[in-house]
C-alpha cells in the first residue's frame, strides 16, 4: 500500500474508533432512517461495509470503494449564503458540503462557469435553490443564455428546438429571482424575453388539435435513452411528452402573473393554459396506474406506459395535479428518472437515479403533505452525498453506485443546488410567492429537534428562521415574538427578524410510497407486411401482443403475426408486446398500408421558374417564399408531408435544425420542422413531419415561408432541401 493510501486508512480508522466511543453516550445512536440497503443516524451513513461519518459541520469521513480522498473538509469561506445548523450533524456537514461546490462554480462573484452550464441546467438550479441563495449571480448566468430577446435552447436531438424546447424553465428562475429581489427593471426585461420565447412555442409546436405542445421531454431527451430506437427526430417532435408540458404551463403562469403585475393583456395565455391543464390531466392517463404517462404518440390516443418521475413531481409542485407523489414507482436507493427499465440500453437516464430529480421528488413530496415519502426521499439524498463526499450527477437503481454512467462529475451544480433544496423547500418549507414569503416546512418524525437557517437575504430582510418539532402543519408561528395566523413574511419587510415556527408534531396516518422492483419493460417488436399478413419477431419475456389499427386496440393474441389484412383507404398498423407483470413495450415502429392509387408524388423543382436541380433549396435568406400547387382528384382529407435533406449537423445534437412556416390559401397550417439528418449528408432523405389537410377537387395552393419565429439556435444556418411534396389521400 502506497505511504499517502495508507496514511489515509489510518487517519479514517482513528474517526471510526472515535466516533464508535462516543456512541454510547450521545444521541447519534438512534436511527433515522432504516431499509434493507443502508441506515441513516444523525451523524453517519451505514451501507453495508461502507461507512460515512460527519465528525462535525464542516468533515465528512468515508470509506467506499472509488474515491480519490476519503475525507471531505471544508476550505471555502460560507459567508455569502444562509447558514444552516440542526441536531443532525449528517444534515449540518451536507449542507456545507454542497454549498461549498455551488460556490466553486461562481466566477469572480458575480457569474456560473460557462463551462458545462445550460439554460435547462440553470432554469432547474434556479428553481430549486439558485435564485435563492445568490440571486445576482443568477441572473448574470441567465443572461448569457438569452439571444435576440429569446432563451436559448440547448443543442439536441436533430439540432435542437423546435424539437426541444424545456428552454422555458428558464423562466421559472427569473421569476423566482424577482420574488426574491422585487427587481421591477428586471420584472421587465424577462417578461418579454418569456413571452418572445412562448410565442415562438405557440407558432411551432403547439397543436390546436390535441391541445398540446408538440417535442421532445425535458431533461428525458437522448433518443435511445427515452424512446423507442425506431424513432427519427422528427417522430420526437411529433410526440407530446409530459415534462415539456408541465414546463410550458409553469411559463404560462409565470408569464400570466408578470403580465398582471405590468399591466399586459394576458388573456390569449389564460386560454392555452387553462386548456393545457386540462389536457394533462386528461390525455395522458395510464390505464391501470394512478400516474401520468412519459408522452403521447402522435395521432393516438396512446401513451408510453413508463412513469416520468420529473414531470410528475413538477406538476404536484406546480399544481397542474395533486396528491400523486405517492404513487410514483420508485426503487430501494431513491427515485428513478422513469419505471419500468428500457431493455438493452446503456446507463444514463436508464437504470439511474438522477440527484436532482430525486430532490424534486422530495419537494413535490412536502407539498403533498407526505412525511413518509420526504423520509425516504432525504435518506436517499443524503446516503449518496455522504458516502460519495460531493453530489454526483446520478447513480445505480440496483446497488445505488455511482458507476457506471456516463459524465458523471463531481460537484455537479445542478446536483449540488438539488441538496440544497431539501434544506430550503422541504424542511423550511421556504415558498416564494409576489407578495411574501410563505413557510411550509414538513419535518419527519425522525428528523425532530430544531432546524435553524440564519442569514437567509430575503428582498431587505435578512432572517433567522427556528422551525422546531415534527410534523407536517405548523402549530405556531411568531414573528419577532408577535404570533401571527399566517406563516408569511410580507415582501416589504427590511432590517433583521427572527421567526420561530413550531410544527403540529403528529404523525400522520395512511401515508403511502410506491416501492417497486428493479424490472424492465418488455422488447419493442419490429413490425413488418408480407404477402397480405403481419408479422413481427417473438419477444423472449411476452406472454401476449397488442395490435394497433389507427391507435385503436384491434387484437390481442400470443401469436406473432395477424393474417388476411385487408385495407381500403390508407391504414397504420402497430403492434406491443406485453409481459406477466402487464409491463408494456413501446409502440413498434408504424407500419402504413395503402394502395399506391392513394399517393401522390410531386417534383419540388416542378414549381421553379429556373430549374438548376433535382431538388429545392430553401435558405434564411430568400426573399421569396416558395409558392406550390396540387391537384386533388376529389374532395377529402389527405396527409402532406415532404422528402427533404439538411446535412447541417448530426441526428442527435447541434443547433441547426431547420424550420418554415405552411400555409394554404393564405390561412396559417403550422412549422415544417426539418431536422438535422448528419453532418455533410445532403443526399440522405427522409420525411418531414405532416400535416392534416382538407383539400377540395382540383387545384389547391400553398406557400412556403420563412417568419421570424421559424429562427433556429443558430441563428445563421437554417436551409434545407426539399426533393418531394407527398401527397396520401386518407379517405
Amino acid at each position: 500500500m502506497q505511504k499517502g493510501k495508507l496514511n489515509q486508512y489510518i487517519g479514517f480508522i482513528l474517526v471510526l474508533l472515535s466516533t464508535v466511543n462516543m456512541l454510547g453516550c450521545k444521541s447519534d445512536n438512534n436511527l433515522i432512517f432504516k431499509s434493507d440497503q443502508f441506515n441513516i443516524y444523525p451523524n453517519r451513513v451505514e451501507q453495508g461495509e461502507f461507512l460515512a461519518v460527519a465528525k462535525n459541520k464542516k468533515e465528512i469521513n468515508s470509506s467506499y470503494p472509488s474515491l480519490k480522498n476519503n475525507k471531505w473538509k471544508l476550505k471555502r469561506s460560507l459567508f455569502h449564503y444562509p447558514s444552516y445548523q440542526s441536531n443532525h450533524e449528517i444534515l449540518n456537514a451536507i449542507y456545507n458540503l454542497s454549498l461549498e461546490e455551488i460556490d466553486r462554480k461562481i466566477l469572480n462573484d458575480s457569474i456560473f462557469s460557462k463551462e458545462n452550464i445550460t439554460t435547462t441546467t440553470l432554469g432547474y438550479s434556479g428553481m430549486l435553490s439558485l435564485a435563492l441563495l445568490r440571486p445576482k449571480v443568477c441572473q448574470n448566468s441567465l443572461m448569457q443564455r438569452v439571444k435576440n430577446d429569446r432563451i436559448i435552447q440547448d443543442s439536441g436531438t436533430g439540432g435542437s428546438w423546435p424539437i426541444s424546447s424545456d428552454r422555458l424553465i428558464w423562466g421559472t428562475a427569473a421569476w423566482d429571482i424577482y420574488k426574491m429581489t422585487g427587481d421591477i427593471d428586471w420584472l421587465r426585461r424577462t417578461y418579454f424575453i418569456i413571452k418572445n420565447s412562448i410565442d415562438d412555442d405557440i407558432n411551432s409546436i403547439w397543436d390546436y388539435h390535441s391541445l398540446l405542445f408538440k417535442g421532445e421531454a425535458s431533461f428525458l431527451n437522448r433518443q435511445e435513452q427515452s424512446y423507442p430506437k425506431w424513432m427519427s427526430p422528427t417522430d420526437i417532435y411529433e410526440t407530446y411528452s409530459l415534462s415539456n408540458q408541465v414546463v410550458h404551463y409553469k411559463a404560462l403562469q409565470i408569464l400570466i402573473e408578470m403580465g398582471n403585475l405590468l399591466g399586459m393583456d394576458i388573456q390569449k395565455y389564460k386560454h392555452i393554459s387553462e386548456a393545457l391543464k386540462k389536457s394533462i390531466n386528461n390525455k395522458f392517463i395510464i390505464e391501470d396506474k394512478k400516474y401520468l404517462g412519459q408522452f403521447r404518440y402522435n395521432n393516438y390516443n396512446l401513451v408510453s406506459p413508463h412513469s416520468d418521475a420529473l414531470g410528475e413531481s413538477l406538476a404536484n409542485i406546480w399544481d397542474v395535479r395533486e396528491n400523486s407523489v405517492e404513487n410514483i414507482p420508485i426503487h430501494k436507493f431513491g427515485v428513478a428518472c422513469f419505471h419500468p427499465q428500457i431493455p438493452n440500453a446503456s446507463n444514463y437516464h436508464n437504470n439511474r437515479i438522477w440527484s436532482f430529480v430525486q430532490a424534486t421528488w422530495n419537494w413535490a413530496a412536502a407539498e403533498n403533505k407526505n412525511t413518509k415519502a420526504v423520509l425516504w426521499g432525504l435518506a436517499s439524498s443524503i446516503r449518496s452525498t455522504a458516502l460519495f463526499l460531493t453530489n454526483k450527477r446520478s447513480y445505480s437503481i440496483e446497488n445505488g453506485d455511482f458507476q457506471p454512467s456516463e459524465n458523471n462529475s463531481n460537484g455537479q451544480l445542478l446536483s449540488a443546488s438539488s441538496a440544497i433544496s431539501n434544506f430550503l423547500h422541504v424542511l423550511m418549507g421556504i415558498n416564494l410567492t409576489t407578495e411574501e414569503l410563505e413557510f411550509k416546512p414538513v419535518i419527519p418524525r425522525e428528523f425532530k429537534g430544531k432546524q435553524v437557517l440564519s442569514n437567509f437575504k430575503y428582498n431587505k430582510a435578512i432572517l433567522h428562521i427556528e422551525v422546531l418539532g415534527f410534523g407536517n402543519r405548523i402549530s405556531s408561528f411568531t414573528f419577532d415574538g408577535t404570533p401571527y395566523k399566517r406563516a408569511v413574511v410580507p415582501k416589504n419587510i427590511e432590517g433583521h427578524h427572527k421567526i420561530v415556527i413550531k410544527m403540529n408534531n403528529a404523525i400522520p396516518i395512511d401515508e403511502k410510497i410506491n416501492v417497486v422492483e428493479h424490472l424492465y419493460s418488455p422488447e419493442t417488436p419490429s413490425l413488418s407486411y408480407k404477402n397480405n399478413q403481419l408479422q413481427w419477431n417473438k419477444i423472449n419475456n411476452a406472454t401476449h401482443y397488442k395490435v394497433y389499427k389507427n391507435g385503436e386496440l384491434l387484437l390481442e393474441t400470443k401469436d406473432n403475426h395477424m393474417v388476411e389484412v385487408n385495407f381500403t383507404y390508407p391504414v397504420e398498423f402497430c403492434v406491443q408486446s406485453v409481459d406477466s407483470l402487464n409491463h408494456h413495450s413501446f409502440l413498434s415502429k408504424p407500419v402504413l398500408l395503402y394502395k399506391s392509387k392513394y399517393e401522390k408524388l410531386i417534383e419540388a423543382e416542378t414549381f421553379l421558374s429556373r430549374r438548376k436541380s433535382s431538388f429545392v433549396t430553401l435558405k434564411k435568406t430568400d426573399k421569396e417564399p416558395y409558392y406550390f400547387q396540387v391537384i386533388a382528384p376529389r374532395d377529402g382529407s389527405y396527409k402532406l408531408s415532404f422528402l427533404y435533406a439538411n446535412g447541417n449537423g448530426d441526428v442527435n445534437t447541434g443547433d441547426k435544425c431547420a424550420s418554415r412556416s405552411l400555409w394554404q390559401n393564405n390561412g396559417y397550417i403550422g412549422s415544417i420542422v426539418f431536422p438535422q439528418r448528419g453532418k455533410g449528408k445532403w443526399n440522405n432523405y427522409d420525411y418531414s413531419n405532416s400535416f392534416h389537410v382538407d383539400l377540395k377537387k382540383g387545384y389547391n395552393f400553398f406557400k412556403i415561408s420563412f417568419e421570424e419565429f421559424n429562427n433556429n439556435m443558430n441563428g445563421e444556418r437554417n436551409d434545407v432541401r426539399i426533393d418531394k411534396i407527398r401527397l396520401l389521400r386518407l379517405n
